[in-house]
């Protein structure tokens, strides 16, 4: 390739070329990532379930559990997808994803790990003040800044990275997109990428293992002055699980990226690599087998109901966990309610999950403005996830209560998913004004790299907003009661509930979220005035047929959302009813994610086309005549 020429696809070559090894790879890869699937999803469900497990110690493993999970979800379906069709190639786009959520989610680990050592450090060093050290908000802090880290330092590799040009092959001699075999394929000079890696690992490296080396060392300390031999081996066995996932995950990189050049072999990083997606299910296999109360859950794991009831709080009492009013206490209605949201949430999967699908498969559909509408469906199908579940578990068990981890969880992965949307119809609005204002500069104004800037830009900020307001909201104390009004954790009822002063809480969420919502506002506005100015210059009626066509989905997508929004947070306090807000949020929370991929496929005929030939390749493959 020259320098002029831009890459818009990879080719990984994978493990091995010998065809007689690929449906045994296919076997172990995919054996492997069913047990993480199994592993860590069933770690998640045993630790949410069980009231005894709602410890410091198992809501950070529970995020561990996520995020093995997630850098895992990152490679292995790539990878056994490609050992059963034989399709090597990987878009641009689709790399520079892989490569963000794969070091995303293994930097928060690197994190989650060094919270996980000092919670350890104060249940065996500081027994007796170890409830007041390790309370809901320090630990939702810590579980908060490691994800905040995490993508913070993935967007700070990939923008690093995907900034060079790539002429001198699209061969990538590895089975996923990761550094070092990205790097060797650059024909810039990559010694300030180099250098920015280097010192940006570094420091996450080394501060995370230096939390993990002082705890430990004051851990052993505190170990070797005790004199009951039954205390230490209690001490040595709540730290045992712990040490085995940090060796595993510590060594592995280690092995992986810090060998000397002279003795760095391609071929050795694979192998050592395939541990990269085998570690997940290692980690959690190595804390349930350790742990006698996961042990236990796993025998012992039935669905209980908890008779919660309202509890008059002192100032001094601390919620350990709300209880979500819902929609209606009317048993009459909980049964159709399931059925109606259920098949809601099925659409919303369907609809997210065949959309994103079909953009990944369709080689017609890599453009900028799919790349963007697979990221919405993405998201859509994120907020959907962070509410809805838990709102059909509860219309079928009649379980209302929500720990006070669970409603942080829920609360911060419900506004990074909003707000990232948010972020995401203004890049779309902005793609949608190059395509029709400026036709003909299009392909060298949203090139992959600025795609790339601005999906990861509105998941940036879209993570550090809901930083910003979880830590502001639940640091306030809960002491008029622990009911919340509502069938989900949202702002307004929280801050309900706060006996605090929400003055400066309140002016902080309105602050953030004027900004995020005038700045993407007046980016949509600027784009379809410029639009519209485009188009009625136009003096050929198919051209501005064409032009209108191509924006009306999008319109139609934030008028809704925006339309939402606006009617549940912005009506007059006068005229505020949390029974409207209730029905309001029904409509923001699960049917906008599925209206948007229908929204989306009736007035696309790309689409359309990319599901009918998808639906033939599928009968084809199977066999079937019709």
């Amino acid at each position: 390739m020259e320098n002029s020429t831009e890459i818009t696809a990879f080719i990984l070559l994978g493990l091995t070329d010998d065809p007689s090894l690929q449906v045994p790879l296919l076997l172990v890869f995919l054996f492997i990532y069913i047990i993480t699937l199994v592993g860590n999803g069933g770690m998640m469900v045993i630790i949410h379930s069980d009231s005894h497990l709602h410890t410091p110690m198992y809501f950070f493993l529970s995020h561990l559990s996520f995020v093995d999970l997630g850098y895992s979800s990152a490679i292995v379906p790539k990878v056994v997808a490609a050992l059963q069709s034989g399709n090597k190639a990987i878009s641009f786009n689709g790399c520079a994803a892989q490569l963000f959520f794969f070091v995303g989610f293994a930097t928060v680990e690197c994190y989650l790990l060094a919270s996980m050592a000092y919670d350890r450090h104060a249940a065996i060093c500081r027994p007796l003040h170890y409830t007041s050290i390790m309370t809901t908000g320090v630990c939702a802090l810590l579980m908060t800044g490691s994800y905040v880290c995490g993508f913070l330092n993935a967007s700070i590799h990939t923008a690093d990275t995907f900034r060079l040009s790539f002429c001198d092959s699209n061969e990538i001699d590895h089975f996923f997109c990761d550094v070092p075999p990205l790097l060797a394929l650059s024909c810039s000079n990559t010694h300030i990428s180099k250098l920015v890696i280097f010192w940006v690992v570094s420091f996450n490296v080394f501060f995370t293992l230096l939390v993990i080396l002082i705890s430990y060392l004051f851990i052993f300390i505190t170990i070797l002055k005790m004199h009951s031999s039954e205390g230490l081996q209690e001490a040595v066995s709540t730290c045992v699980s712990h040490l085995t996932v940090v060796s595993i995950f510590y060594g592995t990189g280690i092995f992986m990226y810090s060998q000397p050049s002279s003795s760095h072999s391609m071929d050795t990083d694979k192998i050592k690599s395939v541990l990269s997606c085998a570690h997940p299910h290692a980690e959690s296999t190595a804390y349930s087998v350790k742990s006698k109360e996961v042990f236990a859950q796993k025998f012992y794991f039935i669905g209980q109901s908890h008779n919660s009831q309202l509890i008059p709080m002192e100032n001094s009492t601390e919620v350990t966990e709300f209880i979500l009013v819902g929609l209606t206490d009317d048993q009459k209605l909980q049964i159709p309610l399931f059925i109606i949201f259920s098949f809601i949430y099925l659409i919303t999967l369907l609809g997210n999950l065949g959309m994103i699908n079909l953009i990944l498969l369709d080689s017609h559909l890599h453009t900028p403005m799919y790349f963007f509408l697979s990221n919405l469906s993405l998201v859509d199908f994120g907020y959907s996830s962070a509410v809805t579940p838990k709102v059909i578990a509860g219309f079928l068990t009649g379980e209302k209560t929500i720990s006070y981890n669970a409603c942080i969880t829920q609360f911060f992965f419900f506004v990074a998913f909003i707000t990232v949307e948010n972020f995401l119809l203004a890049s779309m609005a902005y793609d949608r004004y190059v395509a029709v204002c400026k036709p003909l500069h299009y392909t060298t104004t949203m090139t992959t790299g600025v795609c790339a800037c601005l999906v990861i830009g509105s998941y940036v900020c879209g993570f550090l907003n809901a930083s910003i307001h979880t830590g502001n909201i639940f640091r306030l104390s809960f002491c008029r009661s622990n009911v919340v009004d509502h069938f989900f954790c949202d702002a307004p009822p929280l801050l309900a509930l706060s006996c605090s002063d929400n003055y400066i809480t309140e002016m902080v969420v309105f602050l953030v979220v004027g900004f995020n919502d005038i700045f993407s506002v007046l980016v949509i506005l600027i784009s379809y005035l410029f639009i519209f100015i485009t188009i009625l210059r136009m003096h050929s009626s198919e051209g501005r047929q064409k032009a209108f066509s191509t924006c009306t989905s999008h319109l139609t997508a934030v008028s809704i959302f925006y339309g939402t929004g606006i009617f549940m947070y912005l009506q007059p306090s006068s005229s505020h009813s949390m029974d409207t807000d209730k029905i309001a949020s029904v409509f923001y929370t699960m049917v906008i994610p599925m209206l948007n991929p229908v929204v989306y496929s009736l007035r696309n005929k790309e689409v359309k086309g990319a599901f009918i030939k998808a639906v033939g390749k599928a009968k084809s493959s199977l066999g079937l005549i019709f």
